[in-house]
């Protein structure tokens, strides 16, 4: 296997790995989500994508983040913020739309971004027992709602580099998102940008197809740029200008500056 400079081998592979490990996690979650219908999780094709304005059987889901997620009038970062659900508030999935659902909870209801909800059955006293809690959290409307303000592109850019650089030497985490705590090649890219107000899918090979995609000449700072082998996307990164990227490398390096590994650099995704 042909290694970049500044890239070990156990860099490569830990690259490999990543997908399967969050797979794990996701069947975990849609195990969840079944668990109160008596439908086997093993006939289930995960993998399939939703179609748009799916409606489903209405489901209970929690808001797993760290604050609150946002509500949105529609299904995308470009639509108004109109509400919030907190950690661990209880919603009711009414219907999907690619990486969104329409939800409701209490009087709110609007689209979210349905990598962020815990689904776990039809049942509220579930979400009690769960959550350990003894009063469901609802959400909550924003008090004046504001349309999402237009930035320059190029200062979103210089923020977002600047930004990264700053954890720079901490630890690569396999599976992890935390920025100051160790996360993986994706998990450190999805953490960025969510912190920017762009959600992006938590694996490498999904962030591949999302966004708008670039040849890796056209990059600017701020892209991310994706790396292929055989066919299969095994590492991301992000641009930072002048032939270098950020990126969680490895256990060994963790999060570091290198240059750009042009030979396995496949294409790059543009998300403003």
């Amino acid at each position: 296997m042909r290694l970049a400079v500044g890239m070990t081998r156990q860099e490569v592979m830990n690259g490999f790995f990543e997908k399967e490990y969050f797979m794990r996690n996701f069947m975990k979650k849609i195990s969840y989500t079944l668990a109160g219908t008596g439908i086997l999780l093993t006939a289930v094709p995960v993998m399939a994508e939703p179609a748009e304005n799916v409606p489903v059987e209405q489901c209970c889901a929690v808001a797993d983040v760290d604050t609150c997620l946002n509500i949105r009038e529609g299904a995308g970062t470009d639509t108004t913020v109109i509400g919030k659900l907190p950690k661990d508030g209880l919603c009711y999935v009414e219907s999907t739309e690619g990486e969104w659902s329409y939800i409701s909870s209490g009087e709110m209801t609007g689209y979210v971004c349905n990598l962020y909800l815990d689904m776990f059955g039809t049942d509220e006293a579930d979400y009690m027992e769960i959550t350990g809690l003894e009063e469901p959290v609802l959400a909550y409307p924003v008090d004046d709602p504001e349309p999402v303000p237009v930035i320059n592109p190029l200062d979103l850019r210089t923020s977002l580099v600047d930004y990264a650089l700053q954890f720079v030497g901490n630890p690569y985490v396999w599976g992890g998102t935390s920025l100051t705590n160790g996360a993986d090649c994706s998990g450190f890219v999805q953490t960025l940008y969510s912190d920017f107000g762009v959600e992006l899918p938590r694996v490498a090979a999904d962030q591949a197809n999302a966004g708008q995609r670039i040849s890796v000449e056209e990059a600017l700072p701020g892209d991310l740029i994706f790396y292929a082998e055989n066919g299969y996307i095994y590492h991301v990164v992000m641009y930072i200008g002048d032939g270098q990227v950020v990126h969680a490398s490895s256990s060994a390096t963790g999060i570091k500056v290198s240059n750009l590994y042009r030979e396995q650099a496949v294409w790059g995704a543009r998300f403003f």
